[in-house]
């Protein structure tokens, strides 16, 4: 059976390989026979953008030939087009600047001569690479908003399918696993239906990083040879090469060095002869390590040779500062647009009023010559005071709907957030629901069954019992999130009183330990438990403070619950030579209590410490948290009390975070 499955990847890579060399190679037997013109140029951008995966240098030979070509017949679309192909060889080698450069020119001379918007879109997409590459994903998903608003305008299926994938790019180089598997599904289904074989590869590539951030390895593994397969056969290095390296990650994970090391020399090796800098860079870094944990010091140091200077060609100070001024260049282009519109707008006011100026000049010297005029002048009057509360009750009205939009805009991204919280619970209610209707009816007919087993009938039941568990725990998940909504809405449930800090902070604590606790025995029995060490540094000076306790104290147990939560996530990684250890500090000074909650857990990473207190967002996998803890004490610190919460952390050592109110 494996060997049969074998052979049809063998004819399937045989057939797409023909397909994507038939393509190629008509084109090039077009080119002898086109003249001079700008199908000719169109024809040079076409067999750049084939080659370019493959042959960057053939690529770049091409598309090169087309813009002189264009510039000398004077094609000024021809030009656009074959920029915007040095832009695509530029980085598929990994040149980014030149390759931003690249793409805004031709963006320029697209939009200067009003091009067709699925020309400039596809522009467009190209930058969003560059920043994805970049980790500029601000600027990413600008441009990529302004892509998929002309794509789906047109209906353009191609389109859509590339920034689906782009889309799916992004959220994976950002963690967000679940995104970038939906994004993902989405560009896949389009390849499909287009039979689009040259993006199939990159999309399984995907696939299989969602799953390695997972850590569903054998899932992984399957999409990467899959990836494989469609990459070789259309010749795909840079993809071919990022599965490589994936595959060298993977084995790294599951200790198997020897076949770590080989696919990460393969991935080199592929990326040096394109060349992919970056993935040059990375697979060098790579191999620098695996040797020097070995102990090869001298094969270490040819990796991180290569490495070096791979690095240097992608990230030297001038490629920074250049993709740095040609985002300020662009940024600055964008202004200067907008300011012209801006310019033209008041312009055609300013003349606007200034004909109607000169009409109710002419009114009133017709009416000053002749006095019998003057109560139409005075009606003329009335009739310039209503048009002006017209134009009043409108500008209201306007602004009435502005409000109220942006109020709905609000509602719809707070119900896009509990829609896509509460989806992953209910998905499961409705399939382990499912399942147990044809398993009852199973054991319906098991029972109607002349020679039932008893066993078959035991083994069912079993199955059914543990499905309800199932349901119950993601329905009480879905009770859960819909409880912290409930409190994200109510920020104070009652009367200020004075109430005693101190007490309050070591009371809260011991809750939050013993409920941990509780938690743990119960969800996982048999497992070793951390003992954690509760530590507290309370101002013997603190006195009481005038506050709602059931407010505050919300607060400190969602602070608790997260350093448990961390301490114990590294307690089972690391195992008893790690101490976990959770202190609480407080103190009162210059008209302000201050109280720091301190752990020796796993710590925040910085790219994601200013998206904390979001809501939904969360860092626990899915069903551990809802992300409305930090968000809900946000809402009650700063907007209830005026007061302020920052937090300090060091990824993998400590995080702490810090409260403080107003007396």
């Amino acid at each position: 059976m494996r060997g049969f499955i074998f052979f049809c990847i063998s004819v399937l890579g045989s057939i797409i390989a023909s397909a994507q060399n038939t393509e190629t190679d008509s084109l090039k037997r077009l080119l002898p026979t086109t003249p001079e013109s700008p199908a000719r140029v169109l024809l040079l951008e076409n067999l750049s953008y084939a080659y370019v995966s493959a042959f960057p240098d053939t690529a770049l030979i091409y598309a090169l030939e087309g813009l002189e070509l264009a510039q000398k017949i004077k094609d000024k679309r021809g030009e656009a087009y074959c920029t915007n192909a040095l832009g695509n060889v530029y980085f598929g080698v990994g040149d980014y600047p030149m390759a931003l450069e690249m793409y805004l020119k031709s963006l320029q001379m697209k939009e200067n001569m009003k091009d067709q918007e699925g020309a400039i879109a596809v522009t467009y997409f190209n930058i969003v690479n560059v920043y994805t590459e970049q980790e500029d994903y601000e600027h990413a998903l600008s441009y990529l908003a302004k892509t998929i608003a002309i794509d789906t305008k047109l209906k353009d299926s191609s389109g859509i399918m590339f920034d689906q994938y782009s889309l799916a790019s992004i959220y994976l180089r950002m963690n967000k696993a679940d995104s970038a598997s939906y994004h993902n599904e989405q560009a896949y289904n389009f390849a499909m239906k287009r039979a689009d074989m040259n993006m199939i590869g990159a999309i399984l590539n995907n696939f299989a990083e969602v799953y390695s951030l997972k850590k569903n390895y054998p899932e992984a593994a399957r999409y990467y040879h899959q990836s494989i397969a469609y990459c070789m056969a259309v010749k795909d290095n840079d993809v071919l090469s990022a599965n490589y390296f994936g595959l060298a990650k993977l084995f790294d994970a599951l200790n198997l060095s020897d076949s770590s090391t080989w696919y990460a020399r393969k991935c080199l090796l592929l990326a040096q002869d394109a060349p992919f800098f970056k993935r040059i860079m990375e697979s060098g870094e790579f191999l620098t390590r695996k040797f020097a944990a070995a102990k090869r010091f001298d094969s270490a140091y040819h990796y991180q040779s290569i490495s070096i200077a791979a690095k240097d060609s992608l990230y030297n100070v001038e490629k920074v500062k250049k993709v740095q001024n040609l985002k300020m260049v662009e940024q600055q282009r964008e202004q200067a647009i907008a300011a012209d519109k801006l310019q033209l707008r008041n312009r055609i006011r300013l003349y606007s009023v200034i004909a109607a100026s000169l009409a109710f000049l002419v009114i009133a010297f017709l009416l000053w010559r002749n006095n019998r005029q003057r109560q139409k002048d005075y009606k003329l009057l009335e009739e310039q005071k209503a048009k002006t509360e017209d134009a009043l009750t409108e500008l209201k009205s306007t602004q009435a709907q502005l409000v109220l939009k942006e109020k709905m805009a609000s509602i719809g991204e707070l119900t896009s957030g509990i829609a896509h919280e509460i989806k992953n619970p209910l998905n499961f209610i409705n399939n382990f629901s499912e399942l147990n209707r044809d398993l009852l009816k199973e054991l319906k007919e098991e029972r109607n069954n002349p020679n039932r087993n008893p066993a078959t009938e035991e083994e069912i039941h079993g199955i059914i019992d543990q499905n309800l568990e199932k349901i119950m725990m993601h329905g009480q998940r879905a009770d859960s999130i819909i409880k912290n909504m409930l409190e994200h809405s109510h920020t104070s449930r009652g009367a200020k009183e004075m109430v005693d800090i101190n007490k309050l902070a070591e009371q809260r604590l011991r809750i939050a330990y013993h409920s941990m606790q509780g938690k743990l025995r119960a969800t996982e029995p048999g497992r070793d438990q951390p003992d954690v060490q509760l530590e507290t540094d309370f101002d013997a000076g603190m006195g009481t403070v005038s506050i709602v306790s059931e407010d505050i104290g919300r607060v400190l147990l969602n602070l608790y619950n997260n350093a448990l939560y961390s301490v114990n996530e590294k307690f089972h990684m690391m195992g008893t030579e790690y101490t976990p250890i959770v202190r609480v500090t407080t103190k009162r000074m210059n008209g302000r209590i201050q109280i720091s909650v301190w752990d020796n857990g796993e710590g925040i990473a910085e790219n994601i410490r200013t998206k904390i207190f979001q809501p939904f967002f969360t860092t626990r996998p899915t069903g551990k948290g809802t992300g409305l803890g930090l968000s809900l004490s946000y809402d009650i610190v700063a907007k209830t009390y005026g007061g302020e919460i920052r937090v300090n952390s060091k990824e993998g050592e400590y995080a702490e975070f810090v409260v403080e109110l107003p007396v």
